[in-house]
């Protein structure tokens, strides 16, 4: 099933468009959420659950001319895990420090700007600077990696994302949202 079915039928408020969802990125989501720490079997179910609620409450955000769908959702889904660690970090087991994927200073940067409001105004990076945000940050490729997925040098990739945290940080300040 394309994207644009999938959106129509949860933008109608069809409920089997969220199961086409998870028909079509459940793995996607699900990898999304472990690798922002939610390893336990009940947490992950109830995030994933947080997640479809929320595409649900805000699809009518969706915007076609800023990202692709799948874009959207994984976006969507990093900012809802984040928020899920958040507000139940107390309860949430620990993670043995071997568990947890290597950090660049790149995505760390990153990660202090994925505020939930912030995860909306990637979606406003122009195409392809809101890919290689996806690509690097959210699913941790190497620069060579989405330099041949977009057909761009690698020169040209690392100029988007210093252009797209420039971009980002002044999205930031139109919202009124400081950043760290």
């Amino acid at each position: 099933m394309q994207d644009k079915d999938i959106y129509e039928l949860i933008h109608s408020k069809n409920q089997d468009g969220l199961s086409r969802l998870l028909d079509q990125y459940g793995s996607l989501i699900s990898y999304i959420v472990r690798n922002t720490g939610i390893t336990n079997p009940e947490d992950l179910s109830e995030c994933i659950s947080d997640i479809l609620f929320a595409v649900w409450k805000r699809i009518k955000k969706f915007d076609l001319t800023k990202s692709s769908f799948k874009t959207w959702v994984v976006m969507l889904t990093r900012g809802c895990s984040i928020d899920y660690l958040r507000k139940n970090k107390k309860r949430i087991s620990t993670v043995s420090i071997d568990q947890v994927p290597e950090i660049s200073e790149e995505s760390a940067e990153l990660n202090k700007m994925l505020e939930p409001n912030l995860i909306q105004l990637l979606q406003e990076l122009p195409p392809p600077d809101n890919e290689i945000f996806y690509h690097r940050f959210i699913l941790g490729e190497a620069v060579t990696e989405i330099a041949n997925i977009l057909d761009l040098t690698n020169d040209a990739i690392y100029k988007r994302i210093n252009r797209g945290k420039t971009k980002l940080r002044e999205l930031m300040e139109r919202e009124g949202i400081e950043y760290v």
